[in-house]
């Protein structure tokens, strides 16, 4: 019985050239997002990756910043499930820089509430060639 009468559209007796043919259109379309992310891309914005309070702004407009230096610091609620009893603690967490850039603009000031993704904390120009 032929391929076309199985159902089968294939030019290949297996399936392989078409797992390498769409590992290769990946590997291409994750190489040109990583380039635009680091040489297209000219500003971010920094948003919280959880609801919480902001404590502190360690960075001001216009100010240089290096990979690693703390930017910001916010409280949040650390939910954990422990013997069958959800247990709740408040923690805080210190934002650091991933890349070396330049602080553009601060939009919000301690104790205001963080909202995840939405709430733009502030906008930075990073380091061409880096990933932000």
């Amino acid at each position: 019985m032929s391929d076309k009468a199985k159902g089968k559209m294939t030019v290949f007796k297996t399936d392989r050239h078409e797992d390498a043919a769409a590992m290769v259109f990946v590997s291409l379309v994750v190489a040109f997002v990583l380039v635009y992310m680091a040489y297209v891309v000219p500003t971010i914005t920094i948003k919280p990756s959880q609801d919480g309070k902001l404590v502190a702004v360690a960075v001001q407009p216009d100010q240089e910043i290096k990979k690693g230096d703390v930017m910001y610091t916010f409280e949040y609620t650390d939910k954990k499930f422990v013997n069958g009893q959800l247990e709740e603690k408040i923690a805080t967490k210190d934002v650091k820089a991933s890349t070396n850039g330049k602080v553009l603009s601060v939009s919000v000031k301690e104790g205001d509430a963080l909202k995840k993704g939405k709430t733009a904390i502030l906008v930075m120009d990073h380091e061409k060639g880096t990933l932000p």
